[in-house]
């Protein structure tokens, strides 16, 4: 199903209450009902997990502009990507005194960010638009993670980060019970997304599970610094029956990226299907 398709469908259906709107995506994207048992499969429990955890707290760490005030408390703000600053509109943004590269980002969702390389070959005014657009999107309408509803509607700009090979490796670490058991790493963000996954305790390569992308075809080191990334992400998801910690290592600087709650909505498809059942182990949730 294309994305166009997907966006009408949810459209369509966003009349129902959160429970089955959920399912219904579920469903589309699963070929199944989730079960709502508290053991079983990854997507399901995590499914469980969104429509029952309303826990005021969450909503802090998804704001994408808040969330920077609990980084620098846990970890320190030289961990933070520097920040150009935060808008409500797009009127409000000087183009003249934004740096060369730069990326943007909506606050209040995981959708609808723009990463910018090269500004002079950027049409600001018609970019103006789409972020208005953007503006509107509502996020817990279209996903039904209450974490969303409410957020203020606002994007935050922040200076663009690459290594000395002009390449921004994304470290996501998939925290059960925080504790790192996952990393998820995609590399060629501005084509074609790859991605890599690997036991976070040793780094050793996962090579038959796939999540949608392929595999990066170069081999992926290990950090120098990996146990520090480590540690992070232990801190940051300390206290969570998951989190996912995205970090950023740029030659050997790591910076915290973003903090996710339920991977893909729960829809984030695992192949082969057994590593659902594995994911699935690691998580004990209460709620």
């Amino acid at each position: 199903m294309n994305k166009a398709v997907k966006n009408i469908l949810s459209y369509s259906i966003s009349f129902l209450p959160d429970k089955f709107y959920s399912h219904v995506t579920f469903v589309l994207r699963h070929k199944r009902l989730p079960n709502h048992n508290k053991t079983g499969y990854f997507n399901d429990m995590m499914v469980h997990k969104k429509l029952t955890d309303k826990n005021i707290e969450l909503k802090r760490l998804v704001d994408k502009y808040h969330v920077r005030s609990h980084i620098e408390k846990e970890i320190g703000s030289d961990h933070l990507i520097p920040l150009v600053g935060v808008y409500k509109d797009p009127e409000e943004v000087n183009f003249e005194e934004l740096p060369s590269a730069f990326v943007l980002k909506m606050t209040f969702g995981a959708q609808n960010n723009l990463i910018c390389t090269d500004k002079s070959t950027l049409n600001w005014e018609k970019q103006k638009t789409i972020i208005n657009k953007w503006l509107k999107y509502d996020a817990y309408k279209r996903t039904r993670e209450w974490q969303y509803d409410g957020l203020e509607k606002q994007f935050v700009i922040e200076e663009y980060i690459s290594d000395a090979q002009g390449k921004t490796n994304d470290y996501k670490f998939w925290c059960f019970h925080g504790e790192p058991k996952i990393v998820q790493v995609n590399v060629d963000r501005l084509s074609e997304v790859k991605r890599n996954m690997y036991y976070a305790e040793n780094f050793e390569f996962i090579d038959d599970l796939y999540f949608a992308n392929p595999h990066s075809e170069e081999p992926i080191d290990m950090p120098e610094n990996y146990q520090e990334m480590l540690n992070i992400a232990r801190k940051l998801s300390t206290g969570h029956e998951f989190l996912r910690v995205d970090l950023y290592n740029i030659d050997g600087k790591i910076y915290f990226g973003e903090l996710t709650l339920y991977p893909d909505n729960c829809n984030i498809k695992m192949k082969p299907l057994k590593y659902e059942k594995i994911f699935g182990d690691m998580l004990s949730i209460k709620s």
